[in-house]
């Protein structure tokens, strides 16, 4: 990968991958022409360094800092030292020299050309294959002769070569514009360092960005000292603004091309290495290098659709200085125009198109700095530009929302670790270690969350012998912004822990690793289930949700189900807290929480391992005249406990949380004060993981995680939840499975944050936070009724924002939706499968159905085996998915599309949508035992007959609505009984109308 990018990638674009021939049919159609000026589709104004100060600052502030001076210090550091003797920036010719890392460098240098050009793919001036004598330079048995480093400046134009010899090596067929030895020309007055001399008299050299042969006789000054080399190499830095950038770049605009430097002009990645040059970014020489040497790269090479890949790009450009990368070649993206032509700026050499007669291509020179748009090469055998990206890089800031699950960021710098009166770290900027008393018979693991985005930063730790440790960072979604690290067999004594990127330390914390752990404490008398240490804070919170995160993160498929939660705790893999007080406490706690206790068992869990205070209220489930109220007493872990010891403690007191709590716990109206969690806004930043969700209709959901976009993929909320059998799972958001409702007359539905308890030490008490404190709070998320705004297409238009930051093809969004549906599908076949398993054993014994609303709310069997919510959300489902192409045509700017092409592509949808339900299908088994096959398309249709499905005595092809006279419906052998199915008439309006009655 390094010597194809340092050998292969000098920017002649399209001339080194050019190996086929033309045939001029007629004076329309020549081999070779001069491409005009300005190229196709770029007018003399849009060659204008105004022009398009204008267009930048029309989608920005042109004068933000992207980079400030000692971010890129920073940064030049990074790429530095990226990778041992493979740095993916430029060199540092005053460091010493790794001989080891060198000699494996040249050692592959030289087999690579020797392959190169023993096969054939190098040939000499004339076309002709090297013999022995032109291969012999290649072979080496030691790498690197004796090193006796020495300084100098290039008097004049100097080629570098790429092997021990001058010799001129070409790819098939030769043009002597592009020899394939040369890897940069070093210009007059740069430095370059002077390693080795080879036999045949070369000079092996560097200069900071490139490593090669130079003769002999080059034009170089006497040995300079180091003191005089110095201020040649050190580079000013200055400040990255949009505006400075392109005022340096089209300075540039129309200076010559030339392969590797020749004659002093520019390839493409020269080009950006000296525009770069100028802020002090110290970018590498060769393409394939600069585009892994931004603050972040979006990988885009298996990415097919062209409009994705479009609004990839400008997604990236609100992020800072843009470079697109193809196989051999770089440009700089300036933006689109105003009429949507996105245009770049670049040296290179040529591109083709196709002969007006259709039947032969045409290659046009244009051999020199200049804007383009992406099209070029649209319809030959080179395809155009903008198919042929592969990547995306970025200088500027961190990759934002829009792309965080895209972006690949550069690494850290090494971090400068702060003696002990600097090591700290604050609420927004924390790390944590667990256990709590680090030992050496467990592996510590090191945790730090962040407020804000914490770049390339990067979590390192120091034994207490003073060795650096650079463990596997496990990073979670954001925000809050985490990541955790492990050390399996740790040491004895004072470790540090640094999130970091280079001198800029964000956090630091000492941690003392202990020969042995703490102990259960053993009681003799009731007391408290356990007495806080800590307050929620910014930094308590941010760490409840990397462990909600961790605990439900893997694996991908949202669609997961587990036995219980202590399936979950248990898995030391899952559980960042895992046995974090004492060793083996978690295969002690019971953990089997319903949908009401799992939110609470989540919390007061954590608050436990942790030492933060917990309480809950009591409180009734309301009714269809009266919303839920609750106590103001709290039942708090200062509650008075006879066990045996601290585990103990903790599993009893969640089962008195368990015997409190209920599912209208969570569904208090917005503005009471005495309630457990209370509503916030929709934002990334309040909609943590932990966070509540609460549905109208009494299901409880926690926030487990936020699956970002890709490059290829949308984005997910997934949430997690529990059953009345103990069973735990995740669901991913959507109109089928976080219902809701604005209203708020009756319930409160919605996202909601844990209202902050403390602890008031001198008093003995816990206190709740009010609603006027948690407007103004800056520790957790502010109390609003912002969700409650309009009505609930306009909430799930807001969260799908939020999910999917970045518009996507509108194509992708239908089929996701579908994939939504089959997932709710697939579980119904589960439930009704084992309805009717259970009515086979129980022939002509009819379940009791309930009247009413409890239909939805039951126990026993009617609870176990109906489906009356299931099916309401089924219903829901096939609403959203079919009705996905008006909201196209109504709002087309959420999918990057016109209004004039907003009909155009609604149609598309549509046509979409009735080939992915007429192609899935799943099947049931009837009641004579035979399978029965439905397409997704066959339950869309059925869409009425389901609104009266639900109930288990009916026969399964009754649950699956097959019409009353159909061949389907023949097998059916069993009826509800006829007052139910009155009953079900009766209720019939609330499915039609897809909403649950009041209690």
């Amino acid at each position: 990968m390094v010597l194809g990018a340092l050998l292969g990638s000098a920017c002649a674009t399209d001339r080194p991958g050019f190996t086929g021939t033309v045939t001029r049919r007629s004076p329309d159609c020549p081999v070779t022409r001069k491409a005009p000026r300005p190229l196709p589709n770029v007018t003399d104004e849009r060659e204008t360094l105004d022009y398009w100060l204008t267009r930048a600052n029309e989608d920005g502030d042109l004068d933000e800092v992207l980079l400030a001076p000692v971010e890129i210090q920073t940064h030049n550091l990074a790429l530095r030292t990226a990778d041992a003797g493979k740095p993916l920036g430029q060199v540092d010719l005053l460091a010493p020299i790794d001989e080891e890392s060198l000699r494996r460098q040249v050692g592959d240098r030289l087999a690579f050309m020797l392959e190169r050009a023993s096969s054939g793919t190098y040939v000499d001036r004339d076309g002709r294959r090297l013999g022995n004598d032109a291969l012999r330079p290649f072979v080496a048995t030691d790498p690197v002769p004796a090193i006796a480093p020495q300084w100098r400046t290039v008097d004049e134009l100097t080629s570098l070569h790429c092997g021990p010899t001058p010799r001129g090596l070409y790819t098939e067929p030769p043009d002597p514009d592009f020899d394939r030895n040369v890897c940069s020309t070093v210009r007059p007055g740069e430095p370059i360092q002077l390693i080795a001399r080879w036999e045949n008299g070369m000079w092996l050299a560097r200069t900071p960005y490139a490593l090669g042969w130079i003769e002999s006789d080059g034009p170089l000054s006497a040995p300079l000292e180091r003191s005089a080399i110095e201020p040649v190499l050190l580079k000013e830095e200055r400040p990255l603004t949009r505006r400075a950038l392109l005022e340096t770049a089209f300075s540039f605009l129309h200076g010559p091309y030339g392969w590797a430097g020749r004659g002093g002009g520019h390839d493409c990645s020269r080009f950006l290495l000296d525009v770069f040059a100028t802020f002090g970014i110290a970018l590498p020489r060769h393409s394939g290098r600069q585009a892994l040497a931004g603050t972040f790269a979006v990988d885009v090479s298996t990415l097919e659709n062209n409009k994705e890949k479009e609004l990839l790009i400008e997604a990236a450009a609100r992020r800072g200085i843009v470079l697109l990368q193809l196989p051999g070649h770089i440009m700089l993206y300036l933006g689109k125009t105003e009429d949507g032509v996105p245009m770049v700026m670049h040296a290179f050499s040529e591109f083709l198109t196709r002969c007006p007669d259709g039947e032969g291509e045409i290659v046009n020179r244009t051999d020199e700095i200049a804007i383009s748009d992406l099209s070029l090469g649209e319809g030959t055998s080179r395809t155009d530009f903008l198919t042929r990206i592969t990547r995306i890089t970025v200088l500027g800031k961190s990759p934002g929302m829009e792309l965080a699950g895209s972006a690949t960021l550069r690494p850290a710098a090494a971090p400068t670790f702060p003696p002990q009166e600097r090591c700290d770290d604050h609420v927004d900027a924390a790390i944590f270690r667990s256990p709590n008393r680090p030992h050496k018979g467990q592996p510590l693991r090191v945790i730090a969350t962040t407020r804000d985005d914490p770049k390339s930063a990067q979590l390192t730790l120091r034994d207490p012998s003073g060795q650096v440790h650079t463990p596997m960072v496990h990073r979670l979604g954001a925000p809050p912004y985490t990541q955790w690290v492990e050390v399996e067999f740790p040491d004895p004594g004072r470790w540090m822990a640094v999130l970091a990127d280079g001198s800029t330390t964000l956090a630091c914390e000492e941690v003392t690793v202990f020969e042995r752990a703490a102990k259960p404490r053993r009681r003799t008398e009731p007391a408290p289930a356990w007495l806080p240490v800590w307050r929620w804070e910014e930094d308590t919170e941010n760490l409840f949700s990397a462990f909600v995160e961790q605990l439900f993160r893997e694996p991908s498929d949202p669609d997961q189900t587990w036995p219980d939660l202590e399936t979950l705790t248990r898995d030391r893999a899952r559980n960042l807290l895992h046995d974090h007080r004492f060793p083996g406490e978690d295969a002690e706690i019971r953990l089997r929480p319903d949908c009401a206790d799992l939110p609470y068992f989540l919390r007061a869990y954590f608050a436990w391992k942790v030492r933060l205070p917990f309480g809950c209220r009591a409180c009734t489930r309301g009714t269809a005249k009266e919303p839920p109220v609750c106590e103001e007493e709290l039942l708090t872990n200062l509650v008075e406990l006879d066990v045996k010891d601290d585990i103990r403690a903790v599993d009893t007191f969640l089962r008195k949380v368990a015997g409190t709590v209920h599912s209208a716990s969570a569904r208090t109206l917005p503005r009471a004060e005495a309630t457990d969690v209370y509503p916030v806004e929709l934002s990334r930043q309040t909609l943590k993981p932990g966070t509540v969700f609460a549905d109208p209709y009494g299901h409880l959901l926690v926030v487990a995680r936020w699956q970002p976009q890709t490059t290829s993929d949308y984005g997910l909320l997934i949430g997690a939840d529990a059953q009345p059998d103990g069973t735990v799972g995740r669901r991913r958001f959507w109109q089928g499975s976080f219902l809701f409702s604005p209203d708020t007359k009756l319930v409160g539905a919605g996202f909601k944050a844990w209202r902050p308890v403390r602890f008031k030490r001198n008093e003995g008490i816990l206190v709740a936070s009010n609603n006027a404190a948690l407007r103004r709070t800056t520790k957790s998320a502010p109390w609003s009724a912002d969700q409650y705004r309009g009505d609930s297409d306009r909430f799930y238009q807001r969260m799908e924002a939020l999910i999917n930051p970045r518009p996507l093809d509108p194509i992708q969004m239908q089929v996701r939706l579908v994939d939504a549906l089959e997932e709710v599908l697939a579980r119904r076949v589960v439930s009704v499968d084992n309805g009717e398993e259970f009515m086979k054993k129980r022939p002509r014994q009819p379940i009791d159905m309930p009247k009413g609303y409890r239909i939805f709310e039951t126990v026993g069997a009617w609870e176990d085996y109906s489906t009356p919510s299931r099916d309401m959300r089924l219903l829901i489902s096939i609403d959203a998915v079919t009705g996905f192409s008006e909201r196209v045509e109504q709002h087309p700017e959420q999918f990057g599309l016109s209004k004039d092409a907003a009909k155009r592509g609604a149609d598309e949808v549509r046509a979409v949508l009735n080939e992915q339900l007429q192609r899935r299908t799943f099947d049931y088994r009837r009641s004579d035992g035979t399978a029965q096959t439905l397409s997704l398309a066959d339950v869309v249709a059925r869409t009425v007959a389901l609104e009266m499905a639900y109930n288990p005595n009916d026969c399964i092809e009754i649950r699956w609505g097959a019409a009353e006279a159909s061949a389907e419906r023949a097998t059916c052998r069993r009826r509800a009984p006829a007052a139910q199915q009155a009953r079900m008439q009766r209720y019939r309006p609330w499915f039609a109308k897809r909403q649950r009655p009041p209690r």
